[in-house]
């Protein structure tokens, strides 16, 4: 890697709706080709459910976003939705967390990153409100995090998310991914 490329800047694209339940499924090392067809470097992908770290020259979030969806459209086929992040975004996004979010193996612990226009305080705004005796839910910068007991989870307004118009804003993470992320942005 040339001393250039490595001083560009680090990005992070979430993705929405790939490899999941079977729809929008899209090979890691094809995706991977994807983004570095588009100029990107240090490009890297964990697990299979779209989400890609990389550097780019260009620092402008919403003409890397579009780039990003319109190529993955195109590409495979489907109405590609993407959040893109830098670095510090990143951050300031999962610094925002309560409290010892992700410690608490008896609950499910999830980010809910918005795509672009949408706010988080909006979005919680239109949805049912969670169960005060199984759910917490907080918005920061960018993302919702939801935390639901694993032993009520069935009675939850958070199982019910998924069917909401809302959630066509959002892209989900559980903590496992956030927190590799969050480590994964320092190794490229």
């Amino acid at each position: 890697m040339s001393r250039e490329v490595e001083t560009h800047p680090r990005f992070l694209a979430l993705l929405r709706g790939v490899n999941a339940g079977g729809k929008n499924v899209v090979p890691k090392d094809a995706l991977r080709g994807c983004f570095e067809g588009l100029g990107f470097s240090s490009v890297r992908t964990y697990i299979q459910t779209g989400n890609i770290l990389f550097r780019s020259k260009d620092t402008d979030v919403p003409a890397l976003t579009g780039e990003i969806e319109r190529a993955l459209s195109e590409r495979f086929s489907y109405n590609a939705r993407a959040v893109v992040l830098s670095r510090k975004s990143y951050r300031t996004a999962v610094d925002a967390a309560p409290e010892k979010w992700g410690q608490d193996d008896a609950q499910m612990h999830h980010a809910l990153f918005t795509l672009a226009g949408a706010d988080p305080e909006d979005i919680l705004a239109r949805l049912r409100p969670p169960r005060l005796e199984s759910e917490t839910v907080t918005a920061g910068p960018g993302v919702i995090f939801w935390t639901v007991s694993r032993a009520r989870l069935t009675r939850s307004t958070w199982v019910k998310l998924p069917a909401s118009r809302e959630y066509q804003k959002l892209t989900a993470r559980n903590q496992n991914t956030v927190f590799r992320l969050r480590k994964l942005f320092e190794e490229i």
